[in-house]
């Protein structure tokens, strides 16, 4: 208890320093807050607010009973039905979209905080247009690169599953239920989806601040040097820099290596964890979605740093063949 009551006043004490900060520095953090919102009505707003109506209309409209495919995923990880449906979703749309139907089903009492716990091993990960259009074609300038960093994600999320699916559970063969039919379910779905992409733009604001706040009191350059040091990587230190900027924006840190003049090699690798990741962004608005369940932040952290290993490993492999 005196730990947490400790933990609380030097978190209020960070806040008022950050409060001084964007008093003494108005013009920075202005433009760091027009960045973020640049960030989030370009690149984000039109890919998410799509796919966030989209699968909200699919979840009320359908069936949550178990198919072939969700037979399959019991077998290899123990989830209940539903899984297979919110595993392809995930897979399409990209973060934050898995946590959010994950978060809507547990509401709706069709899986409970174990199935979930499961589930966001291997149904949270990046959108195939992103990780191909914007980290391949944009920031890396390579198409092929793009495939590998995707093909390294998605292998990256199944072996991820195994490592969090828990012992055997009895398998929920007959579990046919719909969602509850609202009058308006269209309304419904496009209110919910309005307010879910708000709050994902409010984080993404939040972690550009975090990122220039950190680099102008020169937390980030002490922390890459340290690093830099400990690990013989001097002449890299900016890379350091970068990956430690996209450890709090993915988005932000991905942009930096791809601009760097490292090899297409270690920008494969690096991008792949750094994306497998998710970063500190991510990982706000995947808690977000799923703050009504009995799951500890540290447990998502630990699935999103073994996803992030496990992805940067296969990209290292598929490097060594392709490229």
């Amino acid at each position: 208890m005196k730990y947490k009551i400790k933990s609380n006043k030097l978190l209020i004490f960070a806040l008022i320093i950050l409060c001084f900060i964007f008093i003494f520095n108005p013009v920075a953090m202005s433009r760091s807050c027009l960045n973020a919102i640049s960030v989030w009505a370009f690149s984000v707003l039109p890919v998410l607010l799509p796919f966030f109506i989209v699968t909200k209309l699919i979840l009320s409209l359908s069936t949550i009973k178990q198919t072939k495919a969700d037979k399959l995923f019991f077998k290899l990880y123990n989830t209940p039905a539903g899984t297979a449906k919110i595993f392809f979703l995930s897979l399409l749309s990209g973060y934050p979209v898995g946590a959010k139907m994950i978060g809507e089903m547990y509401e709706n009492n069709y899986i409970n905080s174990a199935d979930a716990k499961r589930m966001l091993a291997f149904c949270s990960m990046s959108g195939p247009g992103f990780i191909v259009g914007t980290i391949g074609a944009l920031f890396l300038k390579s198409f092929k690169a793009g495939i590998i960093i995707l093909i390294a994600n998605i292998l990256a999320s199944i072996l991820n599953g195994f490592l969090y699916r828990g012992k055997k559970v009895e398998s929920k063969k007959e579990l046919n239920i719909k969602y509850e039919q609202k009058t308006n379910i269209l309304e419904s779905s496009v209110y919910n989806s309005l307010i879910s992409i708000l709050m994902v733009g409010a984080y993404i604001v939040i972690s550009f601040l975090l990122i220039d706040v950190v680099k102008n009191l020169g937390i980030i350059s002490f922390l890459a040097n340290i690093i830099s040091s400990v690990f013989n990587i001097k002449p890299s230190q900016h890379i350091v820099e970068s990956v430690l900027s996209g450890l709090i924006e993915m988005t932000r840190g991905l942009n930096e290596i791809g601009a760097s003049n490292l090899g297409l090699n270690l920008k494969i690798i690096i991008s792949s964890g750094m994306v497998a990741f998710g970063g500190f962004s991510v990982f706000l608005q995947s808690l977000n979605f799923i703050n009504k369940l009995s799951i500890s932040p540290k447990y998502i952290l630990l699935q999103k740093t073994s996803q992030g290993i496990l992805a940067s490993i296969i990209a290292f492999i598929l490097t060594l063949i392709f490229v």
